[in-house]
């Protein structure tokens, strides 16, 4: 009988093992004539583990105790280790053994891995081997495995080296049954445990809750990956609210390896309820202190919650204002009743300056000059402003964004001036207006009044004057896997706008217009991506109408194989808007390793001035994609079925 005390880490093998063996009593004789079964006691105890250093347990994790019986039956492998022992150069390599642990071996042990050096074979690099296998298999729940060496000669006599140079030494390795739970004891202390007593209803959910969702149940396999997986689990889910300071104070696992059961007993102490106190900044510079209260911080006295506090750093690294922020609460029980909360905050330049170039099949070659100052007039006023020149259309543009409200409204105003010459049709317009947009959860809204003044001219024909004041209101519902590159979910949209004759507008209407996206996983790699969009006027007419709330379609974006806005009412000459429009799209993409994919498609749509003339143009045809940073790029090649004509488009898919 012997025993082992291991006081690092299984999983630590590279850096950790040849400690472990430093401190281990004489190890099971491995000389040819003993060949009496061998019992042995084993108990591990494995230190604990910082958070830094172990990705998936906490640093308070202690006394983490696995004790096991281990049985091992060395007899023909003592025999087999003295045949090997008596030649030298060898390399080992994988004998027999299957199961989903031999990828892990293959990794950690340096003798296995393809291409190593012939080694001279010795009892203590055979003992080392056996060890480093061991703990693996342990981390993995198999405590009882058979691992024997044989030895193979592959050298050829009439190469000229001598036998035993080049020999092959075949590591066979039977891991035995593997650890199955038996039990598990949970067990509270703390505030929690203390409310749940006297049958508060929140207490006896939570800990109910959280006995029920452990993640190690009895029945499950013992893995050490599992076992610290499960722990981390239970004390972050405690940790999230209230109790900030919540440990484990005890966790052991006790393993028989004769029955290859394993008990697990957890101790849990959930600490103190912890509330919020006051909330310090550091690192402002040059913006005021109360634009941090415009992203409803936490208050004085509120429970402590992970989440909500989340949300605030989240509202503020999305702001206008800061690059970087850190949200923390000290989370020391003498201070739990009033603990408290630490912003630092580094602020983003005040002014920039960009410039910008690019190209698009719907306007041509651009280039673009953009200049934005986060504190005009030292209010923290947001300017945005830009000036883009383009092939078909120029535009300049400036819009002040003020810093929110308390209720998350973000409120806009801004001027535009705007000229475009596109399906010969030419437009000219300045526009000014008011916004106020919010966002809770998945759903922006957005409210907002518009004063436009439009000039449309058509060769051949007197210029048209247009004006119209618009009140819009509109939502916008997100909810995808990734806002730039979306292969899961799906995005709505509802936009609603009305004008009125007698006030300062030339016709009266309401416009309705609605886009549904929605992106379908398709194996590891590719996605369905469908699309529908649908608008139409309620008016008497549509002169006086401005072009800008009409309906044009094709191009890139909408229906492929048609030039931009080419789908409306055809004029002698030029395309002009209608009163409805409906567009139909499905697309696969395939994408492949790297970030290159290609994609086929087929795209439906018209616009018209009503739905009796309106007459589905039909495009199809395949692309290619390309990943960047700003979504995927697309170069399709499309098929105008009604024009019978091919022709290429070019975009950024990104998502609206």
């Amino acid at each position: 009988m012997r025993s082992v005390v291991l006081s690092c880490s299984l999983m630590v093998l590279s850096a950790g093992l040849t400690d472990c063996l430093a401190s281990e009593q004489p190890p099971l004789s491995l000389l040819a004539e003993s060949v009496t079964p061998v019992t042995t006691q084993t108990t591990v105890s494995t230190a604990e583990k910082p958070l830094n250093q172990q990705a998936d347990a906490p640093a308070d994790i202690k006394n983490d105790v696995v004790n096991s019986n281990v049985v091992s039956d060395v007899s023909s492998d003592n025999i087999n280790d003295a045949i090997v022992v008596s030649a030298s150069a060898k390399r080992f390599q994988i004998g027999e053994a299957s199961g989903d642990w031999l990828a892990l071996i293959k990794q950690h042990i340096p003798e296995l891995a393809p291409g190593t050096d012939p080694q001279n074979v010795t009892p203590t690099l055979l003992r080392k081997l056996r060890l480093d296998i061991g703990n693996i298999l342990a981390t993995e729940g198999y405590f009882s495995p058979l691992i024997s060496f044989d030895a193979n000669d592959t050298s050829e006599k009439t190469s000229g080296v001598r036998s035993g140079e080049n020999s092959v030494i075949r590591v066979n390795i039977d891991a035995g049954a593997r650890t199955l739970i038996k039990d598990v004891k949970l067990q509270f202390s703390g505030a929690l445990n203390e409310a749940y007593k006297t049958g508060q209803a929140d207490a006896v959910k939570r800990q109910t809750t959280l006995t029920s969702n452990w993640g190690l149940p009895a029945g499950a396999a013992f893995r050490d990956e599992d076992w610290d997986k499960a722990k981390t689990t239970l004390i972050e889910a405690l940790r999230s609210d209230v109790y900030a300071s919540a440990s484990i104070a005890n966790s052991s696992a006790t393993v028989d390896a004769d029955s290859n059961t394993a008990m697990l007993d957890v101790d849990i102490d959930s600490g103190p309820p912890f509330t919020l106190g006051e909330m310090t900044v550091t690192g402002l510079q040059r913006f005021p202190s109360w634009l941090l209260d415009r992203y409803q911080p936490p208050k004085k006295g509120e429970p402590y919650s992970r989440s909500r506090l989340l949300e605030y750093q989240r509202a503020l690294q999305n702001s206008a204002y800061f690059s970087t922020v850190a949200v923390n609460v000290d989370t020391d029980p003498a201070k739990a009743d009033n603990a408290p909360v630490e912003v630092s905050v580094v602020e983003r330049k005040a002014r920039d300056l960009g410039f910008g170039a690019g190209y698009s099949s719907n306007t041509g070659f651009r280039a673009e000059v953009s200049y934005r100052d986060r504190d005009i007039l030292s209010k923290a006023w947001d300017l945005r402003s830009a000036v883009r020149i383009e092939q078909k259309r120029q535009l300049g543009y400036a819009d002040i964004y003020l810093p929110p409200r308390d209720t998350q409204f973000l409120d806009s105003f801004g001027v535009l001036a705007d000229r475009q010459d596109i399906s010969g049709l030419l437009l000219t317009r300045t526009a000014l207006g008011v916004k106020r947009t919010s966002t809770r959860n998945h759903l922006e809204q957005r409210i907002g009044l518009n004063f436009l003044r439009e000039k449309v001219e058509i060769d051949g024909e007197l210029p048209k004057f247009n004006k119209a004041l618009v009140t819009s209101i509109g939502w916008t519902w997100r909810d995808v896997d990734d806002s730039f590159a979306p292969r899961k979910g799906q995005i709505a949209q509802l936009d609603l706008a009305f004008s009125e004759k007698a006030l300062l507008s030339d016709q009266r209407f309401i416009r309705t217009y609605a886009k549904y996206q929605r992106w379908i996983p398709v194996g590891q790699r590719d996605s369905i991506i469908l699309r529908a969009e649908i608008g139409q006027i309620l008016s008497q007419s549509r002169d006086g109408i401005p072009e800008e709330y009409l309906f044009r379609t094709g191009g890139s974006n909408t229906v492929r194989g048609y030039a931009y806005q080419s789908l409306g009412i055809q004029n002698a000459g030029a395309v002009t808007g209608g009163k409805v429009m409906g567009v139909a799209s499905a697309e696969y993409v395939h994408w492949t390793k790297s970030n290159w994919g290609a994609a086929t498609f087929i795209d439906l749509g018209d616009a018209a001035d009503n739905w009796r003339d309106h007459s589905a143009k039909q495009g199809y045809g395949i692309g290619g994609r390309y990943k960047t940073p700003a979504g995927p790029v697309a170069l399709d090649l499309a098929y105008g079925k009604d024009i019978k004509k091919f022709r290429l488009d070019f975009s950024i898919a990104i998502a609206f």
